[in-house]
């Protein structure tokens, strides 16, 4: 038996009717279905317009990226920053202008300007970038551990942590909260954070740094 491919007469009438429908709809709202036609054409515009406007604004900024590197790399520091904050202000939450300033972080930082480091970071917390965020939080508890502000370290970390319970990043965040804690003199919280660590993390690099910090801190 041949599977039928043509429609019945009864379809036929259901296609009809329907196309009768649309064509009598139209006929009697010419103004209103001519709106919306417009409508539809402008939207097609603007999202085209709007996505080639994102599309040179991506290449731009990330050209403005590069042209910083060159700089940094050239040992002109100073031009380097200019041209990263620079990036930062005429593309404001772009990807190329929020990893650059992360950039300008790590080199404060590497240079042991940790206050400095930190005042960057700090500007990068509310990034969309899940990433950028990350990165930033854990940098900037780094830096205020850095200048001995371990409260100001620690009270990050344990925000990060309630913030980010599925993070990537929680190792690192609790070993960071740990040592600002030991750091403080917070000697119990210290061996909690520790604790946590050994027991979640037992396999990797943290679970191994947190047992040897958890035989000094119960001897």
């Amino acid at each position: 038996m041949t599977k039928q491919t043509t429609p019945s007469a009864e379809e036929k009438d259901i296609i009809v009717s329907f196309i009768s429908g649309i064509i009598d709809f139209c006929k009697k709202s010419k103004k209103g279905v001519l709106t919306a036609l417009i409508i539809l054409v402008l939207a097609a515009v603007v999202g085209g317009t709007y996505s080639a406007h994102v599309k040179k604004v991506t290449q731009n900024s990330w050209a403005a990226y590069y042209t910083a590197q060159v700089s940094l790399l050239s040992g002109e520091e100073e031009e380097g920053f200019a041209q990263i904050d620079k990036l930062a202000k005429e593309y404001p939450g772009s990807n190329a202008a929020e990893y650059a300033m992360l950039l300008k972080g790590d080199i404060l930082y590497n240079a042991e300007n940790y206050a400095q480091s930190a005042d960057v970071y700090q500007t990068l917390l509310p990034s969309k970038n899940t990433t950028v965020s990350t990165v930033a939080a854990l940098s900037l508890a780094a830096s205020k551990q850095a200048v001995k502000d371990y409260k100001a370290s620690a009270d990050a970390m344990t925000q990060f942590i309630q913030n980010n319970p599925t993070s990537f990043a929680l190792p690192q965040a609790y070993l960071t909260l740990a040592m600002s804690q030991e750091l403080a003199g917070n000697k119990t919280e210290a061996i909690n954070a520790y604790k946590y660590l050994n027991d979640a993390y037992a396999q990797t690099y943290f679970g191994t740094m947190a047992k040897q910090k958890l035989a000094e801190l119960q001897k």
